[in-house]
């Protein structure tokens, strides 16, 4: 008798093609503002925001990350938050105000599967926890340089929005790929044994030196993306 999957066979793809839409789809627009400023008739200047408008919304939807997953289930928020993504970057072709509006669709979707694609990995296979992570962070590092690499003569080839449906063909592949997984869908569940000692993570050592560390990581990265 056949064990019964407790995973789709496509939860591998999936999480290694979460980790290529977690950068690829903004931070692949730097190196061809340009091209973009000219195309909307702008100053490269303005356009500034649109590697800044990521990291805001990641600040301000990650609070609620947690909260949805408990309520839809986390490979069902994943199929959501991929479709809001898919559309996001599609709306980022048309027109300034839609680029920004795209972005933040796009940043806010990132923001999800940043804090959840770990307790994805420890919900589905938890023995393979540093292997899984180990994977969709590699995938992470190594789309963000061939995207990089190839985006001007993408651009020059084609036009910048040409890229932007690149990138929205890749959010798309994701969504498609994701979509067995929603048939094993997991709650998440709040861990009662350390809610007496939720209020006092302010005043723990590692948990500073883990944000600390988190944050300095984030700054150099987006600081020479950006650059």
């Amino acid at each position: 008798m056949k064990q019964k999957l407790t995973h789709s066979r496509f939860l591998i793809p999936g999480i290694i093609l979460l980790g290529i839409v977690l950068r690829t789809p903004f931070t692949t627009l730097s190196t061809v503002l340009s091209d973009i400023a000219s195309g909307l008739g702008v100053e490269v200047s303005s356009l500034g925001l649109l590697t800044s408008l990521p990291l805001l919304t990641f600040a301000i939807f990650s609070p609620f990350a947690a909260s949805w997953a408990k309520r839809f289930g986390i490979e069902r928020l994943f199929l959501g938050v991929l479709i809001v993504m898919t559309l996001g970057s599609a709306l980022r072709t048309f027109n300034l105000p839609l680029l920004y509006v795209g972005t933040i669709l796009v940043g806010a979707g990132i923001a999800f599967i940043n804090v959840l694609l770990p307790s994805l990995i420890q919900a589905n296979q938890p023995d393979r926890l540093g292997f899984l992570t180990t994977l969709y962070i590699t995938s992470m590092g190594l789309s963000t340089a061939v995207a990089s690499s190839v985006a001007v003569p993408i651009t020059k080839a084609t036009s910048w929005q040409g890229l932007v449906w690149v990138l929205t063909a890749l959010c798309a592949l994701a969504l498609v790929i994701w979509l067995p997984n929603v048939g094993h869908n997991h709650y998440l569940e709040q861990d009662t044994s350390t809610s007496e000692n939720s209020g006092s993570w302010y005043k723990s050592g590692k948990v500073w030196a883990i944000m600390i560390f988190g944050g300095l990581q984030s700054l150099f990265f987006y600081t020479t993306i950006t650059w």
